[in-house]
Formats: structure tokens, sequence, C-alpha cells
């Protein structure tokens, strides 16, 4: 079977952020699942603890077959 790849699209929310992937890793498919996951960067100074602390949650996601983080310098736009 060929499965579509996952994609998430990050920013500074840590909770939302881990609330998504916990769901997502309950899916029957989740270990034959590719993943792209996209990280904006900080747009201000206030914002780059949380933008840390989700690069930080990202980093330590296992249950995917292939997991791809992107991470941006800053956020587009």
């Amino acid at each position: 079977m060929i499965l579509a790849p996952i994609v998430l699209f990050t920013y500074k929310r840590p909770w939302h952020t881990r609330q998504t992937i916990e769901a997502l890793q309950k899916n029957h498919l989740a270990s034959e699942s590719v993943t792209f996951i996209f990280s904006d960067g900080p747009k201000t100074e206030e914002d780059e603890p949380k933008v840390e602390e989700v690069r930080k949650f990202l980093k330590t996601i296992q249950g995917f077959k292939q997991i791809e983080i992107i991470e941006r310098e800053k956020t587009g736009g």
C-alpha cells in the first residue's frame, strides 16, 4: 500500500504540537508513514523560547517510518 505522507506545520505552540503528534502516533498506519514537519522560525525575540521548545520536542518524536524536520530561520511572509 502506498501512503500519502503526513505534513505538519509548527510554530510556537508546544502543547498543540504535542497533542497533534500524539494523535497521529495513535493511527494504526503511523509506523508506515513518512512525516515531514516544518518549523517556522520566530517572528520576534519574544517568540524564540516557544519556537525552541517546539523544536526540542520535534527531535524526540518516534513512531513513524521516517521523520524529516525542516527548520526555517525566520517565519516566511
